[in-house]
């Protein structure tokens, strides 16, 4: 970094500490702080990009960068869902920035298993990456008595619940295709046993029958090799003209099935449009590159942490809450207008 980096770095770093709390606070556009600095943007790019690598500032997708809140938890407990695959793009994302941060803010985490729970500290928060069972639940409420979860339970309003409103990605995704002229729709849903994948469909149907589309199912694995195994009933209905459009339950699902289709020479927005949820990395990458929902897990971590200060400021009192966080709209290359 040079010298004049520095300075602002060290400027801005005083000026943002000060205004820390305990909830994530939005700086400034890199615009305004171009002019009021009297410095290039690019300079500003490079110094919030210096203050988001120490943990000063969070970069939320789409929404632009906030103040990280102040954090005091000295020790939280960390489960993982057994269920949540090694290859799962959302959740090993959302464990490894959530590793990040508590580095970052010296945050001192106790990864446990089923079998480990009491090798934590129960006077400490519990987060949950993934889904549990009731009969899993009970027990670690057993241990436990501040849990977080970062999934939705509907049935249960006795522990913090911190999720995307899987609901309204479905709804949304229709409203979307039908925006663009589709009318014929596909919707490669996962198992309902994914409360995201049971969500999203019910969202997707009810969306579908308010903006008039013609939706059909097809059940599908969550993973890549789910969309590959679709391909061949989805160029069927593609040379039928019975389906447009196909909005994904994850976009694994989406790249799976766009890169067999591209196998049998269906041109992708051309021939069938495709939305996915999640924006992982490689939806970026491929090509054509992918429509798709993104889903922040900063967004989630920075909820997670702020609320753990509100205890702290409270005297330790726990208020539990379900907080719903809205995804935003990644538009790239698959999603085009019906042409008749």
């Amino acid at each position: 970094m040079n010298r004049e980096n520095r300075e602002i770095v060290a400027v801005l770093r005083m000026e943002f500490q000060a205004m820390q709390c305990s909830r994530p606070l939005k700086i400034e556009s890199e615009r305004k702080l171009s002019e009021r600095l009297s410095v290039g943007r690019q300079r500003i790019r490079e110094v919030i990009n210096e203050l988001v690598a120490e943990g000063l500032l969070i970069k939320y997708e789409g929404k632009g960068t906030y103040i990280s809140p102040v954090v005091k938890s000295g020790f939280v407990n960390l489960i993982c869902s057994p269920e949540i695959k090694p290859n799962d793009p959302f959740y090993n994302r959302l464990l490894m920035e959530l590793t990040t941060y508590a580095a970052k803010h010296c945050v001192n985490l106790i990864s446990l298993t089923l079998d480990s729970l009491d090798n934590g500290m129960p006077s400490s928060p519990m987060l949950l990456i993934g889904r549990f069972d009731e009969e899993v639940l009970q027990k670690i409420q057993s241990v436990f008595k501040h849990i977080i979860s970062f999934e939705n339970y509907p049935e249960r309003d006795d522990f913090t619940q911190i999720y995307f409103d899987h609901y309204r990605i479905g709804m949304n995704a229709a409203k979307l295709i039908a925006s663009y002229g589709h009318k014929k729709v596909i919707h490669a849903a996962g198992p309902e046993k994914y409360a995201s994948a049971y969500y999203r469909k019910s969202g997707f149907l009810r969306g579908a029958r308010k903006y008039g589309l013609e939706p059909l199912i097809l059940e599908s694995k969550m993973n890549f090799r789910g969309g590959c195994e679709l391909a061949t009933q989805v160029e069927e209905l593609i040379r039928a003209k019975k389906c447009t459009a196909l909005f994904a339950a994850n976009d694994w699902i989406a790249i799976g099935l766009i890169q067999a289709l591209k196998l049998k020479n269906i041109d992708i927005p051309g021939q069938l449009s495709v939305v996915g949820v999640d924006n992982i990395p490689l939806a970026g990458e491929m090509t054509p590159e992918l429509t798709t929902y993104s889903l922040d897990a900063n967004a989630m971590i920075a909820e997670c942490f702020a609320l753990l200060d509100a205890v702290e400021m409270n005297g330790g009192l726990w208020n539990f809450k379900k907080v719903i966080l809205q995804p935003t709209l990644i538009t790239r290359d698959t999603l085009t207008a019906r042409l008749n």
